[in-house]
C-alpha cells in the first residue's frame, strides 16, 4: 500500500476573540484605518480542492456549483474567460463583468444579475492598502489593474446581513425586502497561474461557530472577523490557474430559512512549500481579480 501523502499545512491569520481582549470590542464597529483588532498566525492543516475541481469538469458542473453554494457557501469550478486579457481597459473590465454576472446567472438561476464592483490584487510586500470612496451605485468606467490592492490576509467575511442588504437596495435600486430572494457572490480567480504563494482559502459556513466570528467596520460597511476553531478545516485549490474559478456566498436575505450556508469564510493564506515542483520562473507574486455580484429573484 503506498504511503499517504503528507498533509498540507498553511499559516493563516485569524483575529483575536472577545474573551481573549482586555477592552471593549466594540471599537472595532467604527472603520478607523490606523486601528486594527489583535491578531495572531497560526499554522493549520488545509484541504487540496483540486480532486473536487478536477471531478467539476463534466456536464453537471452548474447543478454541482450551485449545491456547493448552498450547502457550504463556495465552490470550485472550471471556466475559461473570453475577456480576462481584457482587463486592462474600461471597455475589456466590463466585458468581463458582463461574461462574469451571466455566468453566477445561469449557475443560479435567477432573474437577473448586477456587477457591483471589482478589486485586483497582488501579493507584493509593501504595497499600500488603498482607500476609496464607499460606493452608492454599480461601479462603471473603473480599470481595476490600475488600483492593485494588496491580498486581503485576515479571515473574514465580506459583509454582516445589515451591510448586505444595504448594498443589495444600491445594486438594484430598491429594497431587498422588495425581492423574492438576494444574494451577493464574489467570483475570484487569479490573472496568471500557477498560484504558488497567498492563494485563497475558504471556510464552509457550517464550520463557523457563534463564538468564532464578529464584526467590525470597514470603508465599505460592516464586515466580519473569523477567529480560530478547532473544528474548521479550510481548503483551497493547489497551484490555482486562470481557469479554475472559486464562488463565494457573502449574503443571502433567505438567512437560512431554506438550509442554505448565508457565507463562508475566506482568506489569502501562506502554505508551507507551496511552490514544489514549479519551474523557478512561474513562480511569481500572486495576482487576482474579484468580481461582487448581486444576484435577484423578483418576486412573481
Amino acid at each position: 500500500m503506498p504511503a499517504a501523502a503528507a498533509p498540507l499545512t498553511a499559516t493563516i491569520e485569524f483575529t483575536l476573540p472577545a474573551s481573549r481582549l482586555d477592552h471593549d470590542p466594540a471599537i472595532y464597529l467604527t472603520y478607523d484605518a490606523d486601528r486594527s483588532r489583535p491578531s495572531e498566525a497560526l499554522r493549520v492543516e488545509v484541504v487540496n480542492l483540486r480532486d473536487e475541481l478536477e471531478d467539476a469538469k463534466s456536464p453537471a458542473t452548474i447543478d454541482t456549483v450551485a449545491k456547493q453554494l448552498h450547502d457550504r457557501g463556495f465552490a470550485v469550478a472550471k471556466h475559461a474567460s473570453n475577456h480576462l486579457g481584457g482587463i486592462p481597459s474600461v471597455e475589456g473590465t466590463q466585458a468581463y463583468l458582463d461574461e462574469t454576472a451571466a455566468l453566477l446567472k445561469s449557475i443560479l438561476g435567477c432573474t437577473r444579475v448586477i456587477a457591483w464592483n471589482s478589486v485586483c490584487r497582488k501579493n507584493a510586500p509593501g504595497l499600500a492598502h488603498k482607500d476609496v470612496p464607499r460606493q452608492q451605485e454599480p461601479e462603471k468606467g473603473f480599470v481595476p489593474s490600475e488600483r492593485q490592492q494588496p491580498v486581503a490576509s485576515i479571515a473574514h467575511v465580506d459583509q454582516d446581513e445589515v451591510w448586505g442588504a444595504e448594498l443589495v437596495g444600491k445594486a438594484a435600486k430598491a429594497p431587498a425586502s422588495s425581492f423574492a430572494r438576494a444574494q451577493i457572490v464574489n467570483l475570484w480567480r487569479p490573472l496568471s497561474g500557477p498560484v504558488t504563494n497567498a492563494p485563497l482559502a475558504m471556510l464552509p459556513y457550517s464550520e463557523i461557530l457563534p463564538g468564532e466570528i464578529s464584526k467590525h467596520g470597514s470603508m465599505f460597511g460592516v464586515g466580519m472577523d473569523i477567529h480560530h476553531g478547532k473544528g474548521q478545516n479550510w481548503g483551497y485549490i493547489r497551484h490555482q490557474m486562470p481557469d479554475e474559478v472559486v464562488f463565494l456566498k457573502c449574503f443571502d436575505t433567505a438567512q437560512g430559512a431554506d438550509g442554505s450556508a448565508l457565507y463562508c469564510g475566506h482568506v489569502a493564506v501562506k502554505v508551507d512549500n507551496d511552490a514544489d515542483g514549479i519551474a523557478p520562473e512561474l513562480v511569481v507574486p500572486r495576482e487576482s481579480i474579484e468580481v461582487r455580484l448581486v444576484a435577484l429573484w423578483e418576486k412573481e
